[in-house]
């Protein structure tokens, strides 16, 4: 794993692609995990065209929006969406709180609208929060148990944020000294725990998805728009 965003625009952005899963690999450009992508170079737009990935899912709330536009949201050759996720958004009080928040993304009031354009999608999908690390890591986690991914590799899959965002958070910790540093670097605790209450609530993705009132058939679309 290289610490080397995928878009010069970027500092998290990552594949879903290459990771090992009970049956094989998952695909290449069908789903890309990121930062917000601010100023797109273009070479960052010829590479998603290239990888026919030009449907983007804006996860950041109205106030993030204001202050740093995604700069794919008029873009020729791209569809934009916006499903503002304020679940989240901010610091949690507590290391054991992340998790918490975490299931409280995954059951936001936007995210049936997340998870249809990921699993209906005829292109490849980038999806992003402000960070790349708690929102994008959730639905990000959810894909990979979909696809049957262990879970160290889920798992690292999420803590890898600590690298690719290490300068940003590393100032945001200098500007806000009262706050955990385990809270905002991603930890093998936060998705531990996440994956411990999603399971014990829900079981599977397939219950999941019918708990927020999709198709458990997502979950085969997704799975089969992923691995080989």
């Amino acid at each position: 794993m290289t610490d080397k965003s995928l878009l010069d625009c970027t500092d998290n952005t990552r594949e879903l692609g290459g990771i090992r899963t009970s049956a094989g690999i998952t695909k290449n450009n069908v789903y890309w995990r990121s930062d917000v992508p601010v100023e797109p170079t273009a070479a960052d737009v010829e590479k998603l065209i290239l990888a026919h990935i030009t449907e983007i899912v804006d996860m950041r709330t109205e106030e993030e929006c204001l202050k740093k536009t995604c700069g794919f949201a008029d873009k020729c050759g791209f569809r934009y969406h916006h499903f503002p996720i304020t679940e989240g958004s901010g610091v949690p009080e507590s290391l054991p709180a992340v998790p918490l928040s975490y299931m409280d993304i995954a059951l936001a009031e936007n995210m049936p609208k997340i998870w249809k354009v990921i699993a209906e999608s005829e292109n490849g999908v980038l999806f992003h929060c402000t960070a790349g690390k708690d929102r994008t890591g959730v639905v990000s986690a959810i894909i990979l148990m979909i696809c049957s991914v262990e879970r160290e590799d889920i798992v690292s899959n999420y803590t890898v944020s600590r690298e690719y965002n290490r300068k940003k958070l590393e100032a945001f910790l200098a500007a806000n000294p009262q706050v955990d540093r385990d809270i905002v670097l991603a930890n093998e605790y936060s998705m531990n725990r996440f994956i411990d209450l999603f399971t014990g609530n829900f079981g599977t993705v397939e219950h999941y998805f019918e708990a927020i009132g999709l198709p458990s058939g997502y979950a085969e679309m997704i799975r089969n728009k992923l691995t080989r």
